[in-house]
């Protein structure tokens, strides 16, 4: 394993910094770290696991056996007093199991029951991880971010990934999971369709999936506010209320679940808004 560290360390104001929320800091400092794991001895198939409060994950499937880690990690504080705090209560554990590597978040806000985050103004400070992986195409995923979005390009491993605050995109992917966000769209361009069960999940966004032609698959939706749309041809399962044609693609309006068939059916694909439209697309390229 190899470990190179860069530290760049300055105070400015936030506006510099290009932060924008309604807190305005007094300190901002920056690191960079970057490592390097290889997955090519270990027992069991490779996983990568990234579980952070804030920041964006993004993760590249590439050739080879190495992961390559590289993290911006920002502490913004109120004062010198909470600065301190942040580096020495706030880590990221990067630790290899075998194949299994892991980037997880500690902190103060960490129970035995989970993650509890009393807000910026009760600790004096905030600590994001912008995370940029690459690892081999066929890595799990576990992903995990409460604000800020992630993005996942060319993987084929599964997957299980959730979001708070911020939008899931996943481009020219395959494998089957979760995807699930609470606020943000969810769009997943398949370069391969499904081959097991699949959720597609947002409280407040939109939904956009795009499949490969040729699409199997028994089809659950369930909204409250928007339409659902599919360039597929779907034959409606008993529990489903009939549709009508728009545009070409058929449209159901009516109730706030419903199911359809794709093709001869096949894995149950779930698709689940409650404020925003849902959308099957034929992919063309």
């Amino acid at each position: 394993m190899r470990k190179v560290l860069i530290l760049t360390l300055a105070t400015l104001p936030l506006a510099a910094a290009g932060w924008y929320d309604d807190h305005r800091w007094k300190l901002d400092e920056k690191e960079t770290i970057r490592r390097t794991f290889d997955a090519a001895g270990g027992s069991g198939a490779r996983k990568l696991l990234v579980d952070t409060l804030h920041g964006f994950v993004h993760v590249t499937g590439v050739p080879g056996t190495r992961m390559q880690v590289t993290v911006e990690k920002h502490i913004y504080a109120e004062s010198g007093e909470a600065m301190a705090e942040a580096k020495r209560d706030v880590k990221l554990d990067m630790s290899q199991q075998g194949n299994f590597l892991r980037l997880y978040e500690d902190g103060p806000f960490r129970t035995a029951h989970g993650t509890s985050y009393r807000g910026d103004r009760y600790y004096g400070y905030r600590v994001v991880w912008d995370c940029e992986v690459e690892a081999p195409y066929d890595t799990e995923l576990a992903l995990k971010t409460v604000n800020n979005g992630i993005s996942v390009k060319k993987t084929t491993g599964d997957y299980d990934i959730h979001g708070l605050n911020g939008g899931i995109e996943m481009e020219d992917v395959e494998g089957s999971g979760v995807v699930s966000t609470l606020n943000g769209k969810v769009k997943v361009t398949f370069a391969r369709n499904p081959s097991k069960a699949t959720q597609f999940k947002t409280l407040n966004g939109s939904v956009d999936v795009y499949f490969q032609n040729g699409l199997n698959a028994d089809l659950r939706f369930r909204k409250l506010n928007g339409g659902i749309y599919t360039d597929f041809e779907v034959t409606a399962l008993p529990e489903t209320v009939a549709g009508n044609t728009s545009g070409g693609k058929f449209v159901y309006r009516s109730n706030r679940s419903m199911s359809g068939r794709a093709g001869r059916g096949g894995p149950e694909l779930s698709f689940d808004t409650l404020n925003g439209s849902i959308r099957l697309h034929y992919r063309t390229i």
